[in-house]
Parts: structure tokens; C-alpha cells; sequence
């Protein structure tokens, strides 16, 4: 299944999986979707239908978080698969997924 973002409400949707041909693509609709967050503090990714966990993954949502966090916004990440919330950890940034510090 390929990836993909879809708006849904005032959340953003992230379907599939992430993979090195739609990173760039999905990073940029991602940073899109962001700036026209400019009346949010607080944003929201559901990643609940993305299929699987990848550094390419992590590195996306990082890209994400550096993105809101210049424009002053703080991203809630929901329906992280414990894969990704495993891998997070292992790599040192399960903090900002799950909003623990």
C-alpha cells in the first residue's frame, strides 16, 4: 500500500507506509498542511493506518515536529503502533511522540 495524507477535520492523516520514493513528497504535504495551521497551537497527526514502523517513518515525523515547532505549534501524535513507539524509544525520541518528558 502506498502512503499517503489525508485532512480529516483539523487533524492530519498519515495512511501506509513510508517509503524512500514518497518520503519527499509526504513530507512536503505534510509541511503544507502545518502553515495553514497558523490559528492552531496545537496540532494533530493520526498515524493509526500506517502499516509500518521504519527509521524513514521516524525521520518523517521529525521533519513534521521541526516544522511546527518553528512555527510555534506543538503536534499530538495519535495511534502510534507500538512498533513505532518501540522503535522511537531505541532511537531517542519517543518523547515527542508521546508527549512524555
Amino acid at each position: 500500500m502506498t502512503a499517503s495524507v489525508r485532512v480529516a477535520g483539523e487533524r492530519l492523516e498519515l495512511a501506509g507506509q513510508v517509503t524512500a520514493d514518497n518520503v519527499e513528497c509526504l513530507r512536503q504535504q505534510g509541511e503544507d498542511w502545518l502553515s495553514r495551521q497558523s490559528g492552531q497551537s496545537v496540532v494533530t497527526i493520526d498515524l493509526s493506518s500506517v502499516s509500518t514502523a521504519s527509521s524513514l517513518l521516524l525521520s518523517l515525523l521529525l521533519c513534521w515536529h521541526r516544522a511546527a515547532v518553528a512555527r510555534s505549534q506543538t503536534l499530538t501524535y495519535e495511534g502510534a503502533s507500538p512498533d513505532l513507539l518501540e522503535l522511537s524509544r531505541l532511537n531517542g525520541v519517543s518523547s515527542w511522540l508521546t508527549g512524555s518528558l
